[in-house]
């Protein structure tokens, strides 16, 4: 369980090199927004430049794309036998169009594109950290080393968060039954942008906390952790941020043992997340959406 305060940079406050960074993230990680694992880690400035450092170079080129697809894939749970159909659920009782499903639905694609990709970003660091060899293995084929077109994709939404301070009392006990039954002390991001959809999070949350206490369920986040490690583990090119290092670059050993905590709560959380996205997908859009890639 977190026990500790996952402080953070927002992109509207960035300002500088943090900035630049940010801007970076998006255009390498072809998305629209900085992820809140990025935000958290730009509060100890330095490690967070030297992390995206090392980062880029294999964020930044086909086998990347390639090893997230697979993940994405590999985060695809059991599905029950009763899925909810939230779409007609939604129509039928709230006049819910089918624009505003579709907006639902962007939203879900927007998470379930980036997530994997940070989950193997966030174990490379970890794994570095911990002393693990990350990265330095020749690729299997030559387009592996190929770059990446940068930028968010067209129709790729921009999801707007609704924060506790703004949202209402029943929102708010929502928010905080994620909190207390997930363990891990905040709201993941996807859930603060469906509460702009009241009708749906209540039913969602409801669906995802049963299917969360299934053993397919934690079987599949925890291969997805595998996964993702191995995937680090055979970047192209190497990820040398070891404790050594980073306390080279003048971090105490508190700072650095903080980070170690916020890389691991990612490590549980980013899959437990995405599992649950794909879940909501199959409800939202049918469980023959599920396995698609988002903006293929």
């Amino acid at each position: 369980m977190t026990n500790f305060h996952l402080d953070e940079i927002s992109e509207q406050a960035a300002s500088g090199r943090t900035a630049e960074i940010y801007e970076d993230i998006r255009q390498t990680l072809r998305t629209t927004q900085v992820s809140f694992v990025y935000r958290t880690l730009a509060v100890h400035e330095r490690y967070f430049e030297a992390a995206w450092e090392a980062l880029r170079p294999n964020a930044s080129i086909t086998y990347f794309e390639r090893c997230a697809d697979s993940l994405r894939m590999r985060m695809t749970p059991p599905m029950p036998e009763d899925v909810p159909d939230f779409e007609e659920e939604l129509d039928e009782e709230y006049g819910y169009s089918e624009n505003r499903i579709e907006e639902i639905n962007r939203i879900l694609d927007v998470y379930n594109y980036g997530n994997p990709k940070n989950l193997i970003l966030v174990a490379a660091l970890r794994g570095a950290l911990g002393g693990m060899k990350i990265g330095g293995v020749s690729p299997g084929f030559d387009e592996d080393l190929k770059p990446l077109t940068g930028g968010a994709f067209t129709g790729m939404t921009t999801p707007d968060l609704l924060e506790s301070d703004e949202a209402g009392e029943e929102i708010n006990e929502v928010y905080e039954q994620i909190r207390r039954e997930t363990g891990f002390g905040g709201v993941p991001s996807i859930w603060r942008a469906l509460a702009r959809y009241p009708e749906l999070i209540n039913r969602a949350w409801d669906f995802v906390r049963e299917e969360q206490k299934k053993k397919g369920f934690e079987i599949t986040v925890s291969l997805s952790q595998g996964a993702a490690g191995a995937a680090a583990q055979e970047f192209p090119f190497s990820v040398e941020l070891t404790r050594e290092k980073v306390a080279d670059l003048g971090m105490a050993e508190n700072e650095i043992d903080l980070i170690e905590q916020k890389l691991d709560h990612f490590i549980r959380l980013i899959p437990q997340t995405n599992v649950s996205i794909l879940l909501l997908k199959a409800a939202i859009a049918g469980e023959g959406k599920v396995r698609r890639k988002p903006f293929a």
